[in-house]
C-alpha cells in the first residue's frame, strides 16, 4: 500500500470562493459557476507533488445526473462515480496523472455539475497521493459534517437558484411556482385532487428537514425557500361517499344534497379544491357549459358570437348551444357569456335543451297568482310557465317569482338536480 496523506476539509457551495485550510495548509477551493456547476481547485500546495486525488462528496439530495469534467491534459485519467440512494447522493471523483498536478501552488481539478439544484455537501473526504511517497499505512479517512457555514459574499458570481422537485401523485396534481428559486423567495404549491378525492398529506422537505407550509386556501400553500433544493410530496385519498370536499357547504343546509348531486355527476366543479362558492352568481356561460357536458361535449364548429372569445372554457359549449337552437343570444351577435344568468333566462335555456332531447315541454302552470308575473319578459312567458309546472322553479315568496333575479351557484345546483331527475329522467 502506498502511503496516504488524509485531508479533512470543510466545504461550502456558496456564491464566493471559499478557501478552507487543512492541517497541512492545503485547501480545496469551490468556485460557483453558472447554473448548478462548481469549479474545484486544490490550492496552497507550495512545492508539494500531487499526482492522484480521490474526492468523495456526500449530499442529502438526489443528483442521479451529476457529472464531472476534468480539466487535465494528456496523460491524466479521471473518473466520476455517482451513487444515489433515495434522497442521498455520494459523488466520488478519481484523478490520476503521470506527473504532478501542482502548477505554481495550485491544481485545477475540473467542473462538477450536480444536474439539478445547488447544495452544500453534508460530508467530504479527500485523499491525495504524492509521487514517490513509498509504501506504508496511511491515516484512516474520516467524515465531517457541514453545518453553519458562513461566507463573505465578496466575489459573488450571481444569485443561487435552487430546484424544487415534485414527486408525482396519483388521483390529483401538484404544481409549484416557480420551479427554481433563491433563498428567501416565496414558493407556491397548488394541489388539485381528482373528482372524488381530497388532499390527505402535503410536505416540502430540504436536506431531510420539513419546511413550514402556510395554507392560503383554495388548494394553495406557500413556503420560504431555503438555501438548498426542495422536494415536494403530496398524497390524495378517496373521499367518503357521505362527505363533500367543500368547507363552505354546511351539513344539512338546504342545497347540500343538490351540491352533492351535481358534484358526483360532474356537472359542477368547485371554485377551489375545498370550496363550492354557493353564494356566487352563476353566469350564462356556466349554465350552457353544464348542458354541454350533459350532452357529451360533442365536436362543434366556430362560435358566431362576437363577444365569445376563442379558447375559453365556454367557447365550444356556446357554439354547440347556438347550433342546436338551445340559445339565441341577445341579438346583434352578442351572447354575454360572463353576465349573471337570470331566473327567466335559465328556464328558457333548460326548456330548449329538454326540447332538443325529445322531452315533452307542453306542461303549463297558471302564474297569475304572482304579483310580479307581469314582469316576466315576453320571450320567457312560456318557459317560466313550463318550469313552474314541472317544479323546476318555485316562487321566491308566496306572491313573487322574481323573474329577473340572478341565480346563485347553490340555486343552480338545486335546479339542475330537479331538471335531471324530474325532466330528463322522464319522471
Amino acid at each position: 500500500m502506498k502511503k496516504y496523506l488524509a485531508l479533512l476539509l470543510i466545504l461550502t457551495m456558496a456564491l464566493m470562493c471559499p478557501t478552507v485550510s487543512a492541517a497541512n495548509g492545503i485547501v480545496l477551493e469551490i468556485r460557483r459557476g453558472s447554473g448548478d456547476t462548481a469549479h474545484l481547485t486544490l490550492g496552497n500546495l507550495g512545492n508539494k507533488e500531487v499526482n492522484s486525488v480521490q474526492l468523495e462528496l456526500t449530499f442529502g439530495e438526489s443528483y442521479p445526473n451529476a457529472s464531472f469534467a476534468d480539466e487535465g491534459g494528456e496523460g491524466r485519467y479521471s473518473r466520476c462515480k455517482v451513487n444515489t440512494s433515495g434522497s442521498r447522493t455520494v459523488i466520488t471523483i478519481y484523478i490520476d496523472g503521470a506527473t504532478s498536478m501542482n502548477r505554481g501552488g495550485s491544481a485545477p481539478l475540473g467542473t462538477l455539475t450536480l444536474g439539478g439544484g445547488y447544495t452544500a455537501p453534508s460530508s467530504v473526504r479527500l485523499t491525495t497521493l504524492g509521487h514517490n511517497l513509498g509504501e506504508g499505512g496511511g491515516a484512516a479517512l474520516e467524515s465531517i459534517s457541514v453545518e453553519n457555514i458562513s461566507s463573505d459574499s465578496s466575489g459573488s458570481s450571481g444569485s443561487s437558484r435552487y430546484a424544487i422537485r415534485v414527486t408525482d401523485a396519483e388521483h390529483g396534481s401538484i404544481t409549484v411556482k416557480p420551479s427554481r428559486a433563491e433563498r428567501g423567495d416565496t414558493v407556491t404549491i397548488t394541489a388539485r385532487p381528482d373528482a372524488g378525492f381530497c388532499l390527505s398529506q402535503l410536505t416540502a422537505a430540504a436536506s431531510g428537514r420539513q419546511l413550514e407550509l402556510k395554507d392560503k386556501g383554495n388548494g394553495t400553500y406557500t413556503f420560504t425557500m431555503p438555501g438548498s433544493s426542495v422536494e415536494v410530496r403530496g398524497t390524495f385519498a378517496a373521499l367518503d361517499p357521505a362527505d363533500l370536499p367543500f368547507t363552505d357547504v354546511a351539513e344539512g343546509i338546504w342545497y347540500e344534497d343538490a351540491v352533492r348531486y351535481v358534484y358526483e355527476n360532474k356537472l359542477m366543479a368547485g371554485t377551489g379544491s375545498d370550496t363550492f362558492g354557493p353564494d356566487l352568481a352563476t353566469s350564462r356561460g356556466m349554465i350552457v357549459t353544464i348542458l354541454y357536458r350533459m350532452a357529451g361535449s360533442p365536436a362543434v364548429g366556430a362560435c358566431g358570437f362576437t363577444d365569445v372569445a376563442a379558447g375559453q372554457y365556454y367557447t365550444s359549449a356556446i357554439a354547440w348551444a347556438a347550433e342546436k337552437g338551445v340559445v339565441s343570444g341577445y341579438g346583434g351577435g352578442l351572447f354575454g357569456p360572463d353576465d349573471p344568468i337570470t331566473r327567466e333566462q335559465m328556464t328558457l335555456i333548460l326548456q330548449g335543451y329538454a326540447r332538443l332531447s325529445g322531452k315533452d315541454v307542453s306542461a303549463r302552470a297558471d302564474l297569475s297568482a304572482y304579483t310580479d308575473a307581469g314582469e316576466i319578459s315576453g320571450y320567457a312567458q312560456e318557459s317560466m310557465s313550463w318550469a313552474r309546472a314541472v317544479g323546476l322553479v318555485n316562487g321566491t315568496s308566496e306572491t313573487t317569482l322574481t323573474p329577473s333575479g340572478t341565480a346563485t351557484r347553490a340555486q343552480a345546483a338545486v335546479l339542475f338536480q330537479g331538471f335531471c331527475e324530474n325532466v330528463m329522467a322522464g319522471k
